[in-house]
């Protein structure tokens, strides 16, 4: 089943464009990963500290090996020390669609 990722990072003025630069880099990585379907980095207008990456994946066993994969790399760990609090993680499903 299709399932949604929102990954909603906390970046503050002075990390926003190392969380940036980091995310531009690591992100076609991201999308070529087996079951990533679609995927979208955004910025938040109204505070622009706030970087959000929305996700698009097969299935969360697809999510779930993605996320293995980043954490025995190490990517997670150094990603994680750009910014002072951790991301807020949200995996959804698809209730209803409407075209």
């Amino acid at each position: 089943m299709t399932i949604r990722v929102i990954l909603d990072i906390p970046a503050t003025p002075a990390t926003r464009e190392a969380v940036l630069a980091c995310l531009k880099q690591a992100l076609p990585t991201t999308r070529a990963y087996a079951g990533c379907e679609a995927l979208e980095l955004l910025v938040n207008q109204d505070d622009p500290g706030n970087v959000v990456v929305y996700e698009q994946w097969q299935s969360r066993a697809h999510y779930e090996a993605y996320r293995a994969f980043r954490a025995e790399t190490g990517f997670s760990a150094a990603f994680r020390a750009l910014f002072p609090n951790p991301p807020s993680v949200r995996v959804l499903d698809i209730e209803q669609t409407y075209p």
